[in-house]
């Protein structure tokens, strides 16, 4: 793995302290019951989570005790309005189900992709999960930076001739392009997972192609980030904090 999750954190918390300064976003989770009921939870999935530093911006960027959820306090998420699941590896097929029942009973989930640190066995899994239960086709991790001729090579044979004119553009700042929930530009500093889907709406891409998508899945709504923003937010980053206020607030 060209990537290490020590240096891919260090990369975003030197560059984003270099860039701005750390702005708090005044949201959490809300209890709406008296009966545990939360509007936003963060499920912490143990040895599922190949990416710590992105569970712990999550829970920061929401900043309340009770954001986060054990594996073993699942069923609280029934009763949970938007369910989050940062830096996500391969998964238990017993608990991906219990994800899909989520979604069909009407919990909006966030996925976000940790596969960019997944060795290519652990890889093949998690594509095969996402496919079967959340019905998304990945690719393999590309890595953005430009010390990998190779990962350049792959975006410039995918885009089209005019982001193949940008492409020099972003090789020592790549960014992520999200124009859903609104239009915003975040850093990216690590591997993006490309995705597609038979039915969607594609809400992000880099160079053109599209790294996160948003469906409807019964009656819950599926967004799927193919690059991790649990970090960034880690790092205080204001442009995905204030995406993931808007994308939780809706």
């Amino acid at each position: 793995m060209n990537v290490s999750r020590r240096k891919f954190l260090g990369a975003v918390t030197g560059s984003v302290a270099t860039l701005m300064t750390f702005q708090t976003v005044g949201f959490c989770v809300a209890q709406t019951q008296p009966l545990q009921k939360f509007d936003y939870a963060v499920l912490d999935l143990k040895s599922d989570c190949v990416l710590r530093e992105s569970l712990e911006g999550y829970q920061a960027a929401l900043a309340c005790e009770r954001s986060c959820f054990q594996v073993d306090e699942f069923d609280s998420l029934r009763r949970c309005r938007k369910a989050i699941l940062p830096g996500l590896g391969p998964i238990d097929p017993a608990l991906a189900q219990e994800l899909s029942n989520l979604l069909n009973a009407g919990t909006d989930l966030l996925l976000e992709s940790g596969a960019g640190f997944l060795g290519t066995g652990e890889f093949v899994a998690h594509q095969k999960m996402l496919l079967r239960y959340f019905d998304l086709a990945v690719e393999s991790p590309v890595d953005l930076w430009s010390g990998n001729p190779i990962g350049a090579a792959r975006f410039a044979q995918r885009c089209d001739q005019n982001a193949r004119k940008k492409l020099h553009r972003y090789e020592s700042s790549p960014y992520i392009d999200y124009d859903w929930p609104r239009e915003t530009k975040v850093r990216d500093f690590s591997r993006v997972i490309l995705v597609s889907a038979k039915s969607g709406d594609v809400i992000a891409r880099v160079r053109g192609l599209p790294v996160a998508l948003k469906r409807r899945v019964g009656e819950g709504t599926l967004i799927f980030l193919g690059s991790p923003m649990g970090p960034l937010l880690r790092a205080g980053d204001p442009e995905a904090r204030s995406w993931l206020q808007m994308a939780t607030a809706i």
